[in-house]
Order: C-alpha cells, then structure tokens, then sequence
C-alpha cells in the first residue's frame, strides 16, 4: 500500500521518528530536570540494550525499543539500531549538559525537520544535492523551514524572544549537518547535538545544571 509515494510502513516509521517530539516535549517544557533525564536515560537505556542485543544475538525482548525496532528499522539494520541508539544517547547527553533552550529546540529539530525532509524528499523528489545523491533539494529545503519553526516555536513556548539572525543561523547549520554524506543514522548526532550547542553558545546558560 502507498500513499502520496510512501509505503504504509515507511509512514509508520515517520510518526515514529516523530513521536519524541510530540511526547518529549511537554516533559522537558512542564517537569523538573530530574524527571526529564530518568525518562531520557530510562529510554535511552532500552535503545541502547535493543542495539546490543541485535549485534550480540541475544534472545529476550526489550521493551518498547523492541517494538520500535519491528515498526522503524531499515533494511540496513537487520543486525543494528544504530540510529535510534544513537538520538537517545544523543538527546540524553542534551538533556544532561544544556540548558532548557537548547534541549528542545534540538529535540524539535531532530524529530520534526528530519521526519518532514525525508517525507518530501521521498514523494517530491527533484534535484539531488550535489555533495549527497541520497538527499534532495526540496527536502532540505523543507529540512530548513521547519527547523525554523521548530526552533521559533521552542523559543516562544518557553517565553525567549526568538532572535530570527540566531533562529536562521541554526536552522541552517542544522540542514547542512542533515546533508553531510554519512552515514544515515549518524545525524541522529550530529543534528541534535550540534542544534544544541549552538544554541547554548547563543544564549548561554549553566552547563550541567542540576536543573532547568
């Protein structure tokens, strides 16, 4: 079955890949730092054991990640979760080191741009950027414009003037991150990461606090 040039399962993963940024974000917005950093590193924690036990072979079942594996996991990950893994050890990381800002404005772009990108790259398709056939034009575009979204709508949610020099700037770092020619799972890093530390060195703010 296809709908607007994606197969239902490919669909399936989309909203998968952007659930943490609908679930996540009220928990970072409305909850102590605390209770933020269990439910990352509780989830990162299940990803992380769901990837070991398809490199190791392992026979029990991890929960949640299990399923998240059967629903979103690609032809090159017969043996791997290696994207998944690395968002939650990512945003993990995020959530532990930056400021509120920075945490979700890089969960927002990670989850909301990627998914978005990869949708109309697959169903408009177009031109190929010139340093990555596997990326598109258009998706990057639209990679760029809901990052800016994304990061607007992160700053107006926790009361920031949202800055647009800053909110471009951001935003385009992150599409050219998303280009690189990597592999596919690694800008679950480099976007994420990268989204929030240029934030932070933005606006600043304690590192490592322990709270928001």
């Amino acid at each position: 079955m296809k709908l607007v040039g994606l197969t239902r399962r490919e669909i399936i993963r989309k909203l998968w890949h952007a659930s943490p940024g609908i679930l996540g974000a009220p928990i970072i917005i409305f909850t102590p730092k605390w209770v933020t950093l269990l439910v990352v590193w509780s989830l990162a924690f299940l990803y992380i054991l769901q990837h070991l036990k398809l490199r190791r072979g392992w026979g029990f079942t991890v929960p949640v990640a299990e399923l998240s594996y059967r629903t979103m996991a690609r032809e090159d990950e017969k043996d791997n979760f290696l994207g998944s893994f690395l968002f939650w050890i990512t945003m993990g990381m995020v959530c532990t080191v930056f400021p509120k800002v920075s945490a979700l404005g890089a969960l927002w772009v990670s989850t909301f741009g990627d998914c978005l990108n990869a949708i109309v790259g697959q169903t408009v398709g177009g031109p190929k950027i010139p340093w990555n056939g596997r990326k598109t034009l258009a998706g990057s575009i639209t990679m760029f414009v809901v990052s800016l979204l994304a990061l607007w709508g992160a700053h107006r949610v926790l009361s920031l003037d949202p800055n647009w020099r800053i909110i471009i700037g951001v935003s385009a770092l992150a599409t050219l991150l998303e280009t690189l020619p990597l592999r596919s799972a690694y800008d679950e890093f480099t976007v994420p990461f990268f989204t929030a530390l240029a934030l932070w060195l933005v606006h600043g703010g304690a590192l490592l606090s322990p709270v928001w």
